[in-house]
């Protein structure tokens, strides 16, 4: 269990604090986790979208995923409204983080230790991953991996959420999120809220 904890990640700075916001949704096509590619601007086209930008080597982002599932089980039919994830992992490392046939994964293991049910967010991936495991700990390794995905979102901590109004502009971003119980409910309450009322007003 020792290991399983230095295995995760607390909280991930990559490369620069002094990263400039991205205030438009990237007009790019990204690969999409079990599901081929997809083009950004055509799916949130004329829609209020969610973003959060997690791996699953960094505690709070797995703190938030089991609220962000809620958020995405709440608007998946809502044609206003498109809910994303970028993971700062490869298709493989999210396969062996989801996959139920060996318990003994590391990567299993970190799942199970997240207390999530199931993970059916749409996930944003890279072709490379930033990280190696060395001695039971996960590092920033390929700082190439993470300057290509920063490039093009321009962020530099995770977890960070972003809401975009229907035409793109960025309207909200959080970094970091408080894991009590309560700081949980509250990010979760708040992300509704703010959803809820640019779905309804524009």
């Amino acid at each position: 269990m020792i290991r399983l904890y230095r295995l995760i990640v607390l909280v991930l700075t990559i490369i620069s604090c002094q990263t400039t916001v991205e205030t438009q949704l990237p007009d790019v096509k990204a690969n999409l986790f079990k599901a081929g590619t997809i083009d950004l601007q055509v799916a949130t086209q004329n829609k209020v979208t969610l973003l959060t930008i997690w791996s699953i080597f960094c505690g709070p982002c797995l703190k938030e995923l089991p609220e962000l599932q809620t958020v995405y089980d709440r608007y998946k039919l809502n044609k206003r409204v498109t809910v994303l994830t970028l993971a700062l992992n490869t298709n493989q490392e999210l396969n062996r983080f989801l996959s139920t046939s060996d318990s003994a994964d590391i990567y299993r293991k970190i799942f199970v230790h997240s207390g999530l049910k199931q993970l059916t967010l749409p996930i944003l991936v890279g072709t490379t991953s930033p990280y190696q495991i060395e001695n039971g700990s996960a590092r920033l390794s390929d700082t190439k991996a993470a300057d290509h995905l920063k490039r093009i979102f321009k962020f530099d901590a995770i977890p960070t959420t972003r809401i975009y109004d229907q035409g793109g502009k960025l309207i909200f971003e959080q970094k970091g999120v408080e894991t009590s119980a309560l700081g949980l409910r509250r990010y979760r309450l708040n992300l509704i809220k703010k959803l809820d009322s640019l779905a309804t007003h524009h």
